[in-house]
């Protein structure tokens, strides 16, 4: 068991600097021009990897067992931080997603949410596993247990959705369903993961339509991407497909992206998009190893869940791990054309201080659980 778990370990510890260390020169590579100082980007991201590294050693030391005594604490914590990003938020591009710190760093509370949902729904489930099988009936099961869990989860999806991050409800509400799935092992699961799938399908359709800038991106989806490339919405898109196109089997060669800075929207290039430019520059062969890495990282996690004894810890190495391959998927699907466009980050690569460290932060919670195991 002690071979194994320092084995797992070890292999975490590798692929999360694997995919740190590769962040770093992809936001250097992708931020090249974006920038008078072409050190801006590369900067400012190396600060937020050394803070989110030392976050992470931190939760490796710190028994993650407290975390389910102050769930409650945390999650009222970021409903308020939530609540505020809203109302007195730095907004970018329309979005409402930042609280501006000092006047110069910006705050997304929508990417802590996610690791603060895991380790309260998780605590939450846990205290009702003992209520969840002695249900009786689908109405009691529906009182005591799928009701209170649609509105946790609610109650954050619908802030997230506010501040137009719309990417973030996205994972939010898979970790929920995932988590729901795993825990509810009643005579109702089938049911009640049925109607959690229907409600979540419905809601997310009612904020698509409601919301002129994602139905709009939604039919720029369905009409392959405008039909002026050039001047639709869909420009963004069609250069991203290009990009990808472009790198081929083997890539064009690092740095040496043309998409990167004269057609991509913005810096979308070391954020959204910064797939578009490893594809472009290191080709198929690149982009399959990237992905590899990530399988071979969440499947690591997944072992954890699989291994752990303490049902908290379980339910929120599952989480983490469901977090990071929902989010690669959303970004890489959008990139690729499979999804319309959602503003979500690549985890580890793309630039960004609250996606870096909170994403580091999950990775010292899974490292602390694989170690409290003896």
């Amino acid at each position: 068991m002690e071979s194994e778990q320092k084995t797992i370990q070890k292999h975490l510890l590798i692929t999360i600097a694997i995919l740190s260390v590769f962040g770093l020169i992809m936001v250097f590579d992708g931020s090249l021009g974006l920038y008078a100082y072409k050190y801006h980007y590369i900067k400012l991201q190396a600060i937020w990897v050394l803070i989110g590294g030392a976050l992470c050693y931190l939760m490796y030391r710190i028994d993650y067992k407290l975390l389910q005594k102050y769930a409650k604490f945390l999650m009222v914590a970021i409903i308020v931080m939530l609540v505020i990003v809203i109302g007195l938020s730095h907004k970018v591009n329309g979005s409402a997603r930042w609280i501006n710190l000092l006047g110069f760093v910006n705050f997304q509370p929508s990417e802590f949410a996610k690791i603060i949902f895991i380790i309260y729904l998780s605590a939450w489930i846990v205290k009702m596993q003992p209520i969840i099988s002695q249900v009786k009936s689908y109405k009691e099961n529906l009182v005591k247990y799928l009701l209170p869990f649609m509105a946790i989860t609610l109650i954050i999806t619908i802030l997230v959705v506010l501040e137009k991050d719309f990417g973030s409800t996205i994972i939010i509400a898979s970790i929920a369903i995932a988590l729901f799935f795993i825990s509810n092992t009643n005579v109702y699961s089938k049911i009640n993961f049925i109607t959690i799938g229907v409600i979540f399908f419905v809601l997310g359709l009612i904020s698509i339509v409601i919301e002129p800038y994602r139905f709009q991106r939604l039919l720029t989806f369905l009409n392959n991407s405008g039909t002026n490339k050039q001047l639709s919405s869909g420009y963004q898109v069609h250069q991203i497909l290009i990009a990808i196109g472009s790198g081929g089997i083997f890539g064009v060669g690092f740095t040496q992206s043309i998409q990167k800075n004269q057609y991509l929207v913005g810096n979308t290039s070391i954020t959204d998009s910064i797939f578009a430019v490893i594809a472009e520059e290191l080709g198929l062969i690149g982009s399959i190893a990237i992905i590899a890495i990530y399988v071979y990282l969440v499947w690591q996690i997944y072992k954890i869940a699989l291994r752990v004894e303490d049902p908290f810890g379980k339910f929120v190495a599952a989480g983490i791990g469901t977090w990071i391959i929902v989010q690669v998927f959303v970004n890489i699907s959008a990139n690729i054309g499979l999804i319309p466009l959602t503003g979500i980050t690549l985890p580890f690569i793309s630039y960004g201080g609250s996606s870096i460290i909170s994403i580091l932060i999950g990775m010292g919670i899974v490292l602390s659980i694989n170690k409290s195991e003896k």
